[in-house]
């Protein structure tokens, strides 16, 4: 396995830096702070640095029409404008699970939003994921404690999808023109000691780059499952990643120092930023950030 090095782009100090994305429109690098509370960007080498206060926990979160946001929250998906701060109710998450809220979120290729759910009091399988067109929500899958690395494939035929508790990523077979998922084959088991599996993208080859919490590294997964390229992170908790640049030729990288005593984070004063790796020089090139394909509006 090669390994490669990340940078470190900007120095927020993040609680719990998440749902980290390239939007190419603005050539902004986007991402939330969860339990900050904030919703953050920047341009591509970490400068103009804008934050926006929230009223809740943003976990994840896809761009559409106008400018506006399909925002995962805690309790449930909004419409949301990003410069004002503005948001419209659109569901309630789990209303029966008190303990479990809304966590990782990505755009399949027809552009509804699959996001799934976590349970933050004791990490027990009674959470869900769901896909959200615009109109109908649908459950997909049931049973998960902490839903991580959704992403799709060019294609649509297939879906990622971790239960980070039992450090296992799953690939699952899926109709492309319904959305729906079929049979579901084991694609990585994460060795213990090497974190679990967190937030993920895919390249413009198929590859999965998967972000280990407690791991401090991204690694790509070639699409039969052998480990390619490691990127170590000089921090133990990383998040989530995307591609992004004018070329998609950049890992953005984001992290968190969630739970740290003071001796941990004094350790490590870098958690809780943003990370670029540079891959223009190993040829590869990550796919353009899926939009929300349903219509959004504040107007109830």
């Amino acid at each position: 396995m090669r390994t490669l090095e990340a940078r470190l782009l900007v120095g927020t100090s993040a609680f719990l830096a998440e749902g980290i994305q390239w939007n190419a429109e603005q050539g902004r690098l986007w991402w939330t702070d969860i339990h900050g509370r904030l919703l953050l960007s920047c341009d591509a080498e970490g400068g103009d640095l804008r934050s926006l206060a929230l009223p809740e926990r943003l976990t994840a979160f896809a761009f559409g029409e106008g400018g506006l946001v399909l925002a995962a929250f805690a309790s449930g998906l909004f419409v949301l404008d990003p410069e004002s701060g503005a948001r419209r109710r659109l569901t309630t998450f789990e209303p029966g699970l008190p303990q479990t809220r809304l966590n990782d979120g990505r755009c399949d290729p027809s552009g509804a939003f699959v996001v799934g759910g976590m349970d933050e009091v004791e990490l027990q399988p009674v959470s869900s994921v769901l896909r959200f067109d615009g109109t109908h929500e649908t459950t997909l899958v049931t049973g998960i404690a902490i839903t991580n690395a959704i992403a799709f494939p060019e294609g649509g035929a297939a879906m990622y999808l971790a239960d980070s508790p039992t450090r296992t990523i799953w690939r699952y077979a899926r109709d492309p023109g319904t959305g729906a998922l079929g049979e579901r084959q084991v694609f990585v088991q994460v060795p213990e000691g090497e974190g679990v599996p967190d937030g993920a993208c895919i390249d413009a080859e198929g590859a999965l780059w998967n972000a280990r919490f407690d791991g401090g590294r991204v690694e790509r997964i070639l699409p039969d499952g052998t480990p390619d390229i490691r990127v170590r992170v000089p921090v133990s908790q990383v998040t989530c990643c995307c591609f992004g640049g004018e070329n998609l030729d950049r890992l953005y990288i984001s992290t968190a120092r969630e739970g740290m005593t003071p001796d941990a984070y004094s350790r490590e004063p870098l958690a809780g930023g943003v990370f670029v790796c540079d891959l223009a020089g190993e040829g590869i090139r990550g796919l353009p950030e899926r939009r929300f394909g349903g219509a959004l509006s504040l107007e109830g």
